[in-house]
């Protein structure tokens, strides 16, 4: 349904097949070498596209024309006008001043420096010369400090200027290279440089189809999820880039419009007839505009400069989001070391060279998926990654893409590219801001897989792939996939996502996809309860077990579990009491959790009497396992808690280990909880408190270096039992958290220093027994 996504489509399914049998041509003109024929016209007509580009754009970079440096990237800001009335500077939005950071004595930094007057201009600190901290910009969870009075200006006013007047910007700083070497340099611009830019205006005129050069369409001014510029008055996809960046794009395009006529003539003169010399210039202008949509990527005002790691840009699209950024990197797309064309083509070639290609030719079709265009029982297998419920907002993502595709390849492929924007209507998610709930999600989920149903043959297989942290995300799923008629057979984690991408970072964002494999259900019959329990009891522990020694755990040991409870639940065409009362897939979930949760804590404490833990201090475990420290869905939460008994307004009270703030939940330790008063200790009635209340007590006090309080403490909080108990408790936790956790060292230094605590104040043969146990 997506035009960017079936243009990748294209390129990585169709294309290759259909121009594979012009490698048998008697007149193989076109080719120079042993590379496959699509990957050598790419490599030729890019090169085109890059020295023409060039020519057009040069003027707007003076290294360029004055032929002593090659710029690699300009470091911009974003500027407000201070909040203070008396003051009223033009103010740096800044979140850090580092250039490079990797060697302290090739380090350089971006130095402000503001005048009496609060006029603004930048200098280069190197090495020995940066006296101040670079990592400590003016901005902060979005405030920003005036340099000249100090005055705190909150994000509201950033929002207000940003929507009434717009918000400056700033060249702080030219990071380039001199011909010849790779070696970079840093430079401040010059006032006639910077004066090049902030006077330059956006392209203007429309393509011959009418389409404005500047992307003028709108971004989703009513998502705040995952694309929140327009809070600041960036309201069109062209505003993400700024009057340079659009000109360099625009080139691009226009430049690769003039190509396509000419790859074309070129493949004629070669012999191809007129069908294949047209499949081989519209392939190739295909992958040229992918190139082109992956400079933009670059190319934004969304690209943070990383002053580690190679001193260099990063993309756009660190992770599913366009969120608001307060410096960035205008990179030169021709620029020889990073964010380039270089690194476009590249992309593109090393998998030319590696698809697989064959004399029958792929069909590709743009269609919705509950309008499928083939003949019931067309197919043998059918394979499918849908839609993560809410999860991403894929279509409006996709249109920073579609926008400039649209100007590049709208003369080749004119009905994928007819509308304004990427189609949202029909898309099946869970997006509020399109006014697309639960049901929405599930009901169209349920017609697409009716289609698949329809068009599978009677012994056909569908494998659908899907990762979601939430539950609720795959109750919808379910019983979607449930009630279109289809049993699952199988189901197997697979580790999709990279480690260190952006989103994975102190987030419980997953890195496994479930790749469940369905059959149509042939049976009919009812399962009763008390049969399908023990089944599902088995099937899991099975499964558990296998999935336990492949390394799987936290987040993605729960997810895994769903598949083969779904398995045992879904042989039968629907699961009762004896009753008759159905149960319904959440409280399948809820007994997924509960075992996984059983079974995962006697891991955790290598067999041991994970039963003589209240369940509070179980829940703590298991999320600090499954979840870090980061933060989850209420609804998550909710369900997380119940099925470990435990009452989930108790544990977000003002003393409990969550803290709920709004639709999120992040578990509380023991530093977030150092003033709960009276932590810890019996109640009234001489009921004990929650284990883990004890330990974080109990860390804070030897953390704050209070030894006899603590022994005090430990004889008053803990039964008979009870010090061991919390040992394994303690190394429980300190097994889950990766090393160089604050929290783990904390309890680390614990359970060593413990050992030696004084004599308790207090003493008698009950808790001189406790204290030998440490």
């Amino acid at each position: 349904l997506n035009p960017v996504a079936h243009t990748i489509q294209l390129a990585t399914l169709a294309y290759p097949q259909q121009i594979s049998h012009l490698e048998e041509s008697e007149d193989l003109a076109l080719r120079s070498g042993g590379d496959t024929l699509l990957a050598e016209c790419v490599e030729r007509w890019s090169h085109v596209l890059e020295d023409r580009t060039t020519d057009a754009i040069a003027h707007l970079y003076p290294g360029i024309t004055s032929g002593d440096r090659i710029p690699i990237a300009y470091i911009w800001c974003r500027t407000v006008t201070c909040s203070n009335p008396r003051c009223r500077a033009e103010v740096p939005v800044v979140r850090s001043w580092w250039l490079s950071k990797r060697q302290p004595e090739k380090s350089a930094a971006i130095r402000p420096v503001v005048t009496s007057k609060g006029t603004l201009s930048f200098a280069i600190a190197f090495g020995d010369e940066i006296d101040f901290d670079p990592g400590q910009g003016t901005v902060s969870r979005g405030s920003v400090t005036c340099l000249a009075c100090d005055q705190v200006s909150p994000a509201s006013h950033l929002k207000e200027q940003g929507c009434t007047v717009g918000l400056g910007e700033r060249i702080m700083a030219e990071v380039y290279v001199v011909p010849g070497s790779t070696a970079k340099q840093y430079r401040v611009v010059s006032p006639e440089e910077e004066r090049l830019v902030s006077d330059l205006e956006y392209p203007n005129g429309t393509t011959p189809e009418g389409v404005s050069w500047t992307p003028q369409e709108s971004l989703p001014l009513n998502d705040s999820r995952a694309i929140f510029v327009h809070l600041y008055g960036y309201k069109t996809w062209g505003s993400l880039f700024n009057p340079r960046q659009a000109h360099a794009l625009v080139a691009m395009c226009k430049v690769l419009r003039e190509l396509h006529p000419e790859i074309l003539t070129d493949a004629l003169n070669s012999k191809y007839s007129e069908v294949k010399a047209r499949q081989l210039a519209d392939a190739t202008v295909v992958y040229l505009a992918l190139m082109i949509d992956r400079l933009a990527d670059y190319g934004s005002r969304q690209a943070r400069w990383r002053a580690t790691d190679g001193e260099r840009a990063m993309n756009t699209f660190g992770r599913q989001a366009i969120p608001m950024l307060w410096d960035y990197a205008e990179t030169f797309a021709f620029n020889p070391l990073s964010g380039n064309i270089a690194k476009a083509r590249s992309a593109v070639i090393d998998v030319l060279r590696y698809l697989p290609s064959d004399q029958r030719e792929c069909k590709v079709l743009r269609a919705s998926a509950d309008r499928l265009p083939f003949d019931d029982g067309y197919f043998d297998a059918v394979i499918t990654d849908p839609p993560y419920y809410d999860a991403v907002p894929y279509s409006d993502l996709s249109d920073f893409f579609y926008v400039w595709l649209r100007r590049a390849l709208g003369p080749v492929l004119p009905e994928v590219f007819s509308t304004p924007l990427t189609p949202k209507r029909a898309e099946i998610v869970q997006n509020a801001a399109h006014e697309k709930d639960a049901a929405f999600f599930e009901h169209g989920m349920e017609r697409a897989l009716a289609e698949i149903a329809r068009v599978l043959s009677s012994s056909g297989r569908l494998v659908l792939v899907f990762a979601h942290k939430s539950t609720a995300a795959w109750e919808t799923l379910l019983r979607a996939l449930l009630a279109s008629g289809f049993v699952v057979e199988a189901s197997w984690p697979i580790e999709t996502e990279k480690a260190t991408r952006m989103r994975a970072n102190n987030s419980a964002a997953l890195s496994s996809s479930v790749f469940i494999a369905c059959r149509k259900r042939t049976a009919a019959e009812e399962g009763f309860l008390d049969d399908v329990e023990p089944e599902l009891n088995t099937r899991l522990h099975e499964r558990l077990d296998y999935f336990w020694t492949q390394g799987i755990r936290g987040a993605d040991f729960f997810m895994s579990a769903i598949g083969p409870a779904v398995e045992v639940f879904g042989r039968h065409k629907r699961v009762v009491r004896l009753s008759g009362e159905e149960v319904t897939i959440a409280e399948l979930l809820d007994k997924v959790r509960t075992i996984v949760a059983d079974y995962a804590l006697q891991r955790i404490v290598h067999g041991e009497a994970a039963g003589n833990v209240d369940e509070a201090s179980r829940f703590y475990v298991i999320w600090r396992w499954a979840f870090g420290t980061a933060d989850v869905d209420s609804g998550e939460a909710i369900h997380l808690s119940q099925s470990m008994g435990c009452e989930f307004n108790e544990l977000a009270s003002d003393r409990g280990v969550l803290n709920k703030k709004k639709d999120k939940v992040s578990l509380r330790g023991p530093a977030e909880r150092a003033g709960v008063k009276g932590l810890g200790l019996p109640s009234a009635t001489g009921v004990y408190a929650p284990l883990v209340d004890v330990l974080h007590e109990a860390a804070n006090l030897w953390a704050g270096g209070e030894r006899q309080e603590l022994a005090d403490f430990l004889v008053e909080s803990l039964p008979s039992g009870g010090a061991d108990r919390m040992q394994r408790l303690a190394q429980s936790i300190v097994d889950v958290l990766a090393p160089g956790d604050k929290e783990r060292s904390l309890y680390e230094n614990f359970l060593v220093g413990s050992r030696s605590l004084p004599t308790p104040t207090t003493q008698d043969a009950v808790t001189e027994n406790q204290q030998k146990l440490f």
